[in-house]
C-alpha cells in the first residue's frame, strides 16, 4: 500500500508538471493579466449580480486560522447549519459494517446524509468508501476529515437547493473549499494541543510553498500536512467512564429508568442449554434430586457469591437453572459487560494523517490558462472496541473437555474431571449443549485498524474565447478504506469446543468474580484463542471520473436593466463503488454447526453475512443559467432599485435509473440603496445510492428489547417499570434491497431580506445584517421501518389477541416459556431469532427555519481594525408524516394498549429539539488586529433537545441542557529582520471555561459535541 501511495503521489506530480511544462514550451513569452473577477458557488456566471441573492456564508482564511481547527470536520462543527456529525471517529462499532476510523460526515439542515454537495475548488469530491447505518440504511458521506485546513483559502457554503447548477445530492445545499493557490514562498507551522484532564494530545505539521515562473505567468503551490493525534480513553472523563450511567441521573425522576445502564447482556458468563440430538430435552437435568436446569434445559454459570447456585463448580463457580438473573438492580447486574470501565474501548481513536495538495497553473496567452491539482490524504486509525458476540446459537459437543454434562470418559479413555457426579437424565457419552449472548472476553480487547486512502487529479485549461469564459477538465479520483478488526472463526471455534483437552476452549469459566468491566480473569487457554483467532478484513472503494465543459458570458445581450448573462455546461461522469467483504463473512467460507444442524452463511463469529458487491452509474447532464437584470437604478423606478433574477435548469440521465430536469429560479430585488429582498425556489432530485438498490438480502448481527415478553413480565409482578426491562435478545437482522426504489426528490425555497447600514457614517464602520427563511421539502427518502419498531409492530400484534408481525420470526416457546406466559392473558411466545425488514420510500418530510447573519468591520489608523459575526440557525419545523404501521403504534401507545414508556423510533411529531436537531444553533466571533497583534474570541451554543429514547415510568423524555462555549486566541507576529523575522506564535484554547458535553443516557452525542472540556494548543509558524 506505501508502493501504491508513491506511485499515485507521482503520477499526479507527473501529469501536472508535464502539462504545465507542456505549456510553458508551447506560449512563448506573452505575458496574461491576473483575473479579478471571481465565481461564487451557486452560479457559473462570472461577475454576475445575481450573486448578491444566494444565502452563502464564507468563511475567510483569517477565520479558518482563528479556530485553531486541523481539519474540515472541526471548522465545519462551528456553521450553525451544519447538522449533526453522524459518521464521527468516536464511532465505537463492534463490526466493520460500518464506517470506522478517521471519517467525519457532512450534513446540513440535517436534512440527510448525501443531501449535501461538496466541492473543491468548484468541482465534486469523491464520497468516502464505507458506507454507515442509519437505522440500517446504508449512507454515504463525503470525509470532511480529509480536507486539511492548513490549506484552505476559504470555505463557501450555499444554504440553498443548487440541482440546477450542480445536479443531484446538492438537495439541502453546497459547501465549496478553495484551496489556496498563487502563492510565492514558504511557510512553516506546526501547532500542538491537548484537551485538559484527557489522554488527547495532537500535533499537527504544515509545509506551504509556492514558487512563481517565467516572469509571473506560472505558479505552483504545495501544502502538506502531518497530524498525530492519540487516543482518548473512556476513563478521562466521568460520562464515558463507566456504560452504567445510572448513578449520573441519582436524584431525578429518570433515576428508575434502564436506559442509562449500557451494559451488556452478553458477557462471558455463559447462558447455555442441554442439547439431546437436535432437540432441546424436555425434563430437567438434575444432580441427585436438586435440578441444574429448567425443564427446557436451560443453565447458566455464575459466581458462588450471589444467590442461584444448583451446584458448585469449584473456583468460585456455581452453576444454577435458568438464566443469569440479570435486570433490574440484581446482584447478577455485576455480570454485564462494561467495557468502559477498564478501558476494554476507545472514545476516540489514535490517528495518523498525511495530506499533500498540489496546484499549478500557466497562461499560454493573455487569454488561456492550463491548471491541474493532485492531492493524496492518507490516514491510519487505531482503536478498540468489544468483541465479538455469538448473537446465535453455537453448539459444544458432548466431548469438550469443560463440560460440565460431558461423558463419563472421553474417547481415549481417560476419565473426564469435569463432569458433575450423580447426574439425572444424562447418558454416560453425555449430551451436547448450546449457547448464545456470549461474548469472547477472553480474546482481549477487539484491535480495530482502518487505513484511508483519497487521492485527486484534475488537468483543464481555461480562457476565454469569442467573448465567453471557457472552463473545461478532466477530473479522476477515488478513495480505499481498509478496516481490519480481530474476529474469531466459527470452524475453528468448533474444532476447540470438541477437544478433550485441556487445549478445549473453554466456556464455562466465567469472568472475573466481582464483574470487573469488559476484562476476563478467567480466560481459556492461549492456544486455543490463537487457534481461533482471525482478522477480518473489509475493503472498499469509491471512484469518480468526470469531464467537463463550461462557458459563461456576463454580456451576452443587453436588456434595459443591463447585461444578461448566460453559463451553459456539459458534465460526463463516471461513479463506482465496491465493498469487497472477508471470505469469512461474504457466504464463502459457510459455517455448519454439527450440534444444532444449522449452517451459517458467515463464519466469523457474531458477524452476520454479507456478500461483496459492487456497482457502477454513469450520469451525464446539461445545464443552462442566465442572469437576467429587470431593472437598474439608473431606471428610476420607485421601490425598485434594481432588480436581478437567476434562472437555471438542469437535465441528468442515469445510466441505471433515467433521466430527470430540474429548475431553479433566484431573485435579488433591492428596494433602496442599503435594502435587499432575496428569494429563491428550485427542484432537486437524488438517486437512491447502489447499496440500497442491490436485488440481495444481507444480515446485520443486532440486538432489541423484546416488549411482548416486557408485558408478560409487567402483567406477572416480576417487573415494575417498562423500561428496566431486561429481555434484550440477540437477533439477525435482515434487510432486503429493493430494486423498485423510487427517487428522492425535493422542493426548496428561500426568502429573506439584506440590510446595510450605509446610513451609518464610516467612522462607526460597515454593518451587514441577513434574515433568511428557508423551506425543504422532502419525498421518497430511502428508509426501514426499523428494527425496534418492528418488534414493537409484533409486542401490538399479540396483546391484541394476533399471531404476531410475520416480519419477527420465532423460536417455538419451550417450557420456561410457557411458564412465564401462565396467567398473563398473553399466548406465550419463544425468542426472537430473526427479524426482516426491506428498504422503503418513506413519507414525506419537511424542513424549514430562519437564519440571521450580523457581520460588522471596522477599520482604523490608531487602534487597529475589528471584525465581528454573528451566525443564527433556527429550527421551527422537523416533520415526517409516520408511516401507517407506525401511526397504529403510535394510537396504541396513546389509547394504552401499548406500555406508555414504550420507546418509538419515528418523526410522528415536530422533531425541532429532539436529539440532533436543535432549535437554536449560534456561532459568533469577533477579531481584533493591530500592527503585529492579533486577538480573537469566538462562541459556540446549541440549543437543548429531548432524549425521547430515556423516558420517564409516565413517558416524559431526558433533556439534554444548552451548551454554550467560548474560545479564544492571542497571536503576535514578529518583525524587525534577524532570525525571528516573520514569525508568529498563537496561543488559544477551545471550550475555555471547561463545559462538558450535556449528558444524556449514553454519556453524550457524539455527532454534535466533543468528548472533552477545555482544548489548549499553541501554534508556531514562520514565513521565509
Amino acid at each position: 500500500m506505501k508502493n501504491l501511495e508513491r506511485r499515485h503521489i507521482a503520477v499526479g506530480a507527473a501529469l501536472l508538471c508535464a502539462s504545465i511544462a507542456h505549456a510553458q514550451d508551447a506560449a512563448g513569452t506573452a505575458k496574461a493579466d491576473p483575473a479579478n473577477i471571481v465565481t461564487v458557488v451557486g452560479t457559473s456566471i462570472k461577475g454576475a449580480k445575481i450573486t448578491t441573492a444566494l444565502p452563502v456564508t464564507l468563511i475567510t482564511a483569517d477565520e479558518i486560522a482563528a479556530t485553531g481547527a486541523v481539519d474540515g470536520d472541526e471548522l465545519l462543527r462551528q456553521i450553525p447549519q451544519v447538522g449533526d456529525v453522524f459518521f464521527n471517529p468516536t464511532n465505537q462499532a463492534q463490526t466493520s459494517n460500518t464506517a470506522r476510523g478517521d471519517v467525519s460526515s457532512v450534513d446540513l439542515r440535517n436534512a440527510g446524509l448525501g443531501d449535501t454537495l461538496m466541492l473543491l475548488n468548484g468541482r465534486r469530491l469523491v464520497t468516502h468508501p464505507t458506507s454507515n447505518g442509519n437505522n440500517t440504511v446504508p449512507l454515504i458521506s463525503y470525509n470532511s476529515s480529509a480536507i486539511p485546513a492548513s490549506g484552505m483559502q476559504s470555505v463557501e457554503v450555499l444554504m440553498e437547493g443548487a440541482g440546477a447548477i450542480y445536479g443531484s445530492d446538492a438537495v439541502a445545499g453546497v459547501i465549496n473549499t478553495v484551496m489556496k493557490t498563487n502563492f510565492n514562498g514558504v511557510t512553516l507551522s506546526t501547532q500542538y494541543g491537548h484537551a485538559e484532564s484527557t489522554n488527547r494530545r495532537e500535533n499537527n505539521t504544515n509545509v506551504f510553498a509556492g514558487k512563481n515562473f517565467s516572469e509571473g505567468r506560472g505558479n505552483i503551490s504545495v501544502a502538506a500536512s502531518v497530524l498525530n493525534r492519540s487516543r482518548q480513553n473512556p476513563s478521562d472523563m466521568p460520562f464515558t467512564a463507566n456504560q452504567d450511567k445510572r448513578p449520573l441521573f441519582a436524584g431525578t425522576d429518570w433515576a428508575t429508568s434502564g436506559a442509562p445502564d449500557g451494559r451488556g447482556g452478553q458477557s462471558s458468563w455463559i447462558n447455555g442449554s442441554v442439547y439431546s440430538g437436535t432437540a432441546a430435552i424436555r425434563s430437567p437435568i438434575r444432580q441427585g434430586t436438586t435440578n441444574l436446569t429448567t425443564t427446557a434445559g436451560a443453565f447458566h454459570i455464575q459466581p458462588n457469591t450471589i444467590a442461584g447456585c444448583a451446584t458448585q463448580l469449584g473456583n468460585g463457580l456455581c452453576l444454577g437453572t435458568g438464566s443469569n438473573p440479570q435486570g433490574g438492580n440484581q446482584a447478577a447486574n455485576i455480570l454485564r459487560y462494561n467495557n468502559a470501565a477498564n478501558d476494554y474501548i476507545t472514545v476516540a481513536p489514535e490517528v495518523h494523517r498525511q495530506n499533500l495538495y498540489v496546484n499549478g497553473h500557466y497562461d499560454l496567452d493573455d487569454n488561456t490558462t492550463v491548471y491541474g491539482e493532485a492531492s493524496v490524504y492518507h490516514a491510519q486509525a487505531h482503536t478498540l472496541t468489544t468483541q465479538p458476540t455469538s448473537l446465535v446459537a453455537v453448539g459444544v459437543p458432548a466431548s469438550n473437555y469443560y463440560n460440565p454434562f460431558g461423558p463419563v470418559t472421553f474417547a481415549d479413555g481417560s476419565a473426564n474431571p469435569n463432569r458433575l457426579p450423580n447426574l439425572v437424565n444424562v447418558p454416560a457419552s453425555g449430551l451436547p449443549l448450546v449457547f448464545s449472548n456470549y461474548r469472547f472476553n477472553d480474546y482481549g480487547p477487539n484491535h480495530v485498524d482502518v487505513e484511508n486512502y483519497q487521492y485527486r487529479y484534475l488537468v483543464g485549461v481555461k480562457g476565454r474565447r469569442a467573448g465567453f469564459d471557457v472552463d473545461s477538465a478532466l477530473l479522476y479520483s477515488f478513495a480505499t478504506a481498509r478496516d481490519i478488526s480481530d474476529g474469531v472463526d466459527s470452524n475453528a471455534l468448533y474444532k476447540q469446543l470438541a477437544l478433550s483437552t485441556p487445549d478445549a476452549y473453554n466456556p464455562f469459566n466465567g469472568s472475573c468474580l466481582d464483574g470487573a468491566g469488559g476484562g476476563d480473569c478467567r480466560p481459556s487457554s492461549q492456544a486455543a484463542i490463537d487457534a481461533t483467532k482471525i482478522r477480518v478484513t473489509r475493503f472498499d472503494r469509491t471512484s469518480l471520473l468526470m469531464a467537463d465543459l463550461k462557458l459563461s458570458r456576463g454580456d451576452l445581450f443587453a436588456l434595459p436593466g443591463g447585461d444578461v448573462g448566460m453559463a451553459f455546461g456539459v458534465e460526463v461522469r463516471r461513479e463506482t463503488q465496491e465493498d469487497q467483504r472477508d471470505p469469512h463473512v461474504n457466504g464463502s467460507m459457510p459455517f455448519f454447526d454439527a450440534v444444532t444442524g444449522i449452517t451459517q452463511p458467515s463464519s466469523a463469529t457474531g458477524v452476520n453475512v454479507t456478500p461483496s458487491s459492487k456497482g457502477a452509474r454513469v450520469v451525464g447532464g446539461a445545464f443552462m443559467e442566465f442572469a437576467v437584470p429587470a431593472i437598474a437604478p439608473r431606471m428610476q423606478v420607485p421601490l425598485v432599485r434594481s432588480l436581478n433574477f437567476q434562472v437555471a435548469g438542469r437535465y441528468e440521465h442515469y445510466s441505471d435509473f433515467g433521466s430527470v430536469a430540474k429548475p431553479k429560479v433566484a431573485m435579488a430585488w433591492d428596494l433602496v440603496e442599503s435594502v435587499r429582498v432575496r428569494a429563491s425556489f428550485s427542484r432537486g432530485f437524488k438517486a437512491p445510492n447502489l447499496e440500497t438498490t442491490a436485488d440481495y438480502t444481507y444480515g446485520r448481527a443486532s440486538s432489541v428489547t423484546d416488549y411482548t415478553k416486557c408485558e408478560a413480565d409487567i402483567r406477572a409482578g416480576r417487573l415494575v417499570n417498562f423500561s428496566n426491562c431486561g429481555r434484550g435478545v440477540g437477533v439477525r437482522y435482515f434487510i432486503s434491497g429493493n430494486p423498485q426504489l423510487g427517487p428522492e426528490t425535493s422542493n426548496t425555497s428561500n426568502i429573506g431580506i439584506v440590510l446595510q447600514a450605509a446610513f451609518l457614517p464610516q467612522s462607526m464602520g460597515r454593518l451587514t445584517a441577513t434574515l433568511d427563511r428557508w423551506r425543504i421539502e422532502q419525498a421518497g427518502i430511502v428508509g426501514t421501518l426499523g428494527l425496534s419498531n418492528v418488534t414493537a409492530a409484533d409486542y401490538l400484534s399479540r396483546v391484541s389477541g394476533g399471531s404476531g408481525d410475520p416480519r419477527v420470526i420465532r423460536a417455538e416457546p419451550n417450557v420456561d416459556d410457557i411458564a412465564a406466559f401462565a396467567g398473563t392473558g398473553l399466548s406465550p411466545v419463544g425468542n426472537i431469532t430473526d427479524i426482516r425488514d426491506t428498504f422503503l420510500n418513506l413519507q414525506p418530510q419537511t424542513i424549514s427555519g430562519y437564519d440571521m447573519n450580523l457581520s460588522w468591520r471596522k477599520r482604523t489608523a490608531s487602534f487597529g481594525s475589528f471584525d465581528a459575526n454573528l451566525n443564527v440557525a433556527y429550527l421551527d419545523e422537523y416533520l415526517r408524516s409516520p408511516l401507517t404501521g407506525i401511526a397504529d403504534l403510535l394510537a396504541a401507545r396513546a389509547a394504552g394498549t401499548l406500555n406508555a414508556a414504550l420507546p418509538l423510533n419515528d418523526l410522528e411529531t415536530n422533531q425541532v429539539g429532539v436529539y440532533g436537531k436543535p432549535e437554536v444553533k449560534v456561532s459568533g466571533n469577533v477579531t481584533w488586529k493591530l500592527r503585529g497583534w492579533q486577538v480573537g474570541v469566538s462562541m459556540n451554543h446549541i440549543g437543548s433537545v429531548m432524549e425521547t429514547g430515556f423516558l420517564t415510568n409516565d413517558g416524559r423524555p431526558w433533556k439534554l441542557e444548552k451548551q454554550t462555549l467560548w474560545n479564544g486566541y492571542v497571536q503576535y507576529r514578529m518583525q524587525g529582520g534577524g532570525l525571528l523575522d516573520n514569525s508568529t506564535i498563537k496561543v488559544g484554547a477551545r471550550n475555555l471555561f471547561d463545559k462538558l458535553p450535556p449528558l444524556s443516557s449514553g454519556g453524550y452525542n457524539g455527532g454534535m459535541y466533543a468528548p472533552y472540556g477545555r482544548y489548549v494548543y499553541i501554534n508556531l509558524s514562520k514565513s521565509l
